[in-house]
C-alpha cells in the first residue's frame, strides 16, 4: 500500500513511454534508418525499465503470477536481438 504512489509514477511514465514509441514511429514517413531504430530500441528500453521497476514493488504472490509472462518476453528479445527469431518455428508470443 505504501508503494502505490511510486508504482503509479512507473506505470504512468512506461504509458507515457509507450505513447511517445507511437507518435514517434507513426511520424517516420520513410523506410527506417538506423538512427530511427536506434531510438525507437531506447524508448522501448525505456519502457521496459519503467515495467521492470513497478514490478520490483509488487507483493510476492503477485511477481510469482507474472514471472512467467517477464520470462517469456526475455526469451523472446533475445531472440530478437540475436537475429534467430523466426515467426514460422517460434510461433507468435502468446502472454496468457
Amino acid at each position: 500500500e505504501e508503494k502505490r504512489p511510486e508504482g503509479a509514477t512507473y506505470a504512468a511514465r512506461a504509458m507515457n513511454g509507450l505513447q511517445t514509441i507511437l507518435t514517434t514511429a507513426a511520424g517516420i514517413q520513410r523506410p527506417f534508418t538506423k538512427d530511427d531504430m536506434v531510438e525507437i530500441a531506447d524508448l522501448y528500453n525505456f519502457v521496459a525499465y519503467q515495467l521492470d521497476e513497478m514490478y520490483q514493488l509488487l507483493p510476492p504472490e503477485e511477481k510469482d503470477k507474472y514471472y512467467g509472462y517477464f520470462r517469456r518476453v526475455t526469451e523472446y528479445e533475445k531472440k530478437v536481438a540475436d537475429g534467430t527469431y523466426n515467426p514460422d518455428i517460434d510461433g507468435v508470443l502468446e502472454l496468457k
